[in-house]
């Protein structure tokens, strides 16, 4: 029995030796970096309770209770998505483990000064360890608290153990301050978080116009597809925007708390600009937009504006209808039934067949147009082919041709057929100044040729559609008398209100009569100002000539004539 006892108080004595031995060592650094405390003291400590418990001393030990850090956010929560995120349930995971073996190390100072019987327990002062995480991006602080009446922690001991680590970024000073003012003892608590990084934002463009242009075949409700309006073609205005472009974000790198820089994985880079011929950025580099009007297309990765639109072949259904702001240049032809329109000019180096072609500029017909008696030239400038057949040609310039066959032809100015053959055979031409061709009319006298000479061609329109609608009001007028004298004949009761009715329409029809009147009358009056001639080497019946509001018909051939108004107000033909 005494055998046994001896031995207890044996192994006890071992026991609070050992400890004594950890815990003068543990006392000797106050200042311990994480990877110390965790590989070295710890390993020693954490294995001595158990032997301690299984001493044949009854003696039992309170245990400081492993308190997990707190869980809220390190860093603030942000609704910028740009901000780069760190893993922070990683790093409380990496706190917690630090903050166990700590709880552990200090329950090895608490039955170290317990155990200490022998002697009178020794005043141990609060000591504070540090952890910095791995990225380095944060770090806790664990405070040991005092045994024995030992001092608390002092500010002097935090700032020490934070210059040692090199923690120079992001200190938090009130939870510093809350550690000294609370003895927050026993707990991981924050005191440093570096400055997170903001990712950048690679720039990107808006395209306003199509890069790569496929023919879209639309269908109609009954399945037919238009192949004349494809709309292939993009135009474009001077100062309009080709594409808009957002600049590149770059990004801002966070630092860590000791600090050196946290990278953000993307920097942000800029875009390549499209820019081609005949466009330019604005200052600001946000908008690429044409510096002409023309035509967008897209090559060799760029946007370019062609004023000229260029079509290498023929308008058929692999180009559809063109509607073009600006001029057009055609090298095939223009095929039946398709339509060219352009704000500029058009020129053709084929033929054209039974289509419509307009422009604001001039109209170029290398070879000619056989318009099938359905195609139609429409120019605000000047009209040049080399023939004109079965067509209708409407210009507020010259028209120039070789020659004219089976064609209305209107002319602002002068029409001229003087090169090549120079025939002019049937149809119709009006011109405000001259008429010149070395061949009018055909020995055919059923093909009649009208040549008419106006300063308004307007006029002739408007007085041929009012000497219409004369001939036809006077008509009416003559019908609507007849069912009035007639009505007051009989003097029936149950046709007053058609008497009444039929009397209005007189009057309104009175009225328009001379409306009709004055206006033919203020045509003629102009039209007996008319100056104007028509030349030729050569003219055939059957020709019909009007200058102003004077005609003559031409029954016989004539060389070298010219043809005029003369002072009586008749058509003279004369000899150059």
């Amino acid at each position: 029995m005494k055998d046994k006892t001896k031995k207890g108080f044996f192994s006890l004595f071992q026991n609070v030796r050992r400890s004594a031995e950890t815990s003068e060592n543990i006392s000797a650094t106050s200042v311990v970096s994480p990877e110390e405390s965790q590989n070295e003291d710890l390993n020693k400590t954490v294995s001595e309770p158990a032997e301690q418990k299984s001493s044949a001393a009854p003696i039992a030990f309170h245990e400081i209770e492993n308190e997990a850090p707190s869980s809220s956010l390190i860093w603030e929560p942000s609704d910028d998505p740009l901000i780069v995120r760190i893993d922070e349930e990683a790093l409380y995971s990496e706190c917690a483990q630090f903050s166990s073996k700590m709880q552990s190390l200090s329950n090895v100072f608490k039955r170290t000064s317990e155990t200490t019987q022998e002697q009178a327990p020794q005043p141990r002062a609060a000591q504070a360890y540090l952890h910095v995480s791995k990225d380095r991006m944060a770090a806790w602080i664990y405070v040991i608290p005092p045994f024995n009446d030992g001092q608390d922690i002092k500010e002097e001991d935090l700032k020490t153990i934070l210059n040692q680590e090199h923690v120079s970024t992001g200190i938090m000073e009130e939870s510093l301050n809350s550690i000294i003012e609370n003895q927050i003892y026993g707990q991981a608590v924050l005191v440093a978080k570096g400055v997170l990084a903001r990712n950048g934002i690679d720039g990107s463009i808006k395209d306003h116009f199509k890069r790569d242009l496929k023919l879209e075949f639309i269908e109609d409700e009954n399945g037919s597809v238009d192949y004349k309006n494809l709309n292939n073609i993009q135009s474009v205005k001077e100062g309009e925007i080709i594409c808009s472009i957002a600049l590149a974000v770059p990004g801002k790198n966070g630092m860590t708390i000791n600090g050196n820089p946290y990278p953000c994985p993307i920097q942000g880079s800029d875009v390549f600009v499209p820019a081609g011929r005949n466009t330019v950025l604005t200052e600001d580099r946000t908008q690429l937009i044409s510096q002409k009007t023309g035509h967008v297309t897209f090559a060799n990765g760029k946007f370019q504006v062609d004023p000229i639109l260029k079509i290498n072949g023929n308008i058929d259904n692999s180009t559809g209808n063109l509607d073009y702001d600006g001029d057009i240049l055609i090298t095939g032809d223009v095929r039946n039934g398709f339509s060219v329109k352009a704000t500029g000019r058009i020129d053709i180096r084929g033929s054209v067949e039974g289509a419509q072609i307009a422009a604001q500029g001039s109209i170029t017909i290398a070879s000619g147009m056989s318009g099938n008696g359905r195609g139609t030239l429409t120019s605000d400038s000047d009209v040049k082919c080399r023939y004109l057949e079965h067509c209708t040609v409407t210009a507020k310039g010259n028209v120039y041709a070789e020659s004219i066959i089976n064609s209305k032809i209107e002319s602002g100015q002068d029409i001229n057929v003087t090169s090549g053959m120079g025939v002019i055979i049937g149809g119709t031409l009006l011109a405000a100044n001259s008429i010149n061709a070395r061949i009018i009319g055909s020995k055919v006298r059923r093909l009649v040729t009208e040549l008419i000479i106006a300063n308004v061609p307007k006029n002739v329109e408007e007085s041929a559609r009012l000497t219409r609608e004369l001939e036809q009001l006077h008509h009416n007028m003559s019908e609507v008398r007849k069912n009035i004298a007639y009505l007051e004949t009989t003097q029936r009761q149950d046709k007053q209100q058609l008497l009444e009715n039929l009397k209005q329409a007189s009057t309104y029809l009175n009225l328009r009569e001379q409306e009709i009147t004055n206006r033919l009358e203020e045509i003629n009056t102009i039209d007996k100002e008319q100056s104007g001639i028509i030349q030729c080497q050569q003219l055939l019946p059957v020709v019909r000539i009007r200058i102003g509001s004077s005609s003559l018909l031409v029954q016989e051939e004539y060389s070298r004539s010219i043809i005029y108004k003369n002072n009586e107000g008749e058509v003279t033909i004369g000899s150059n």
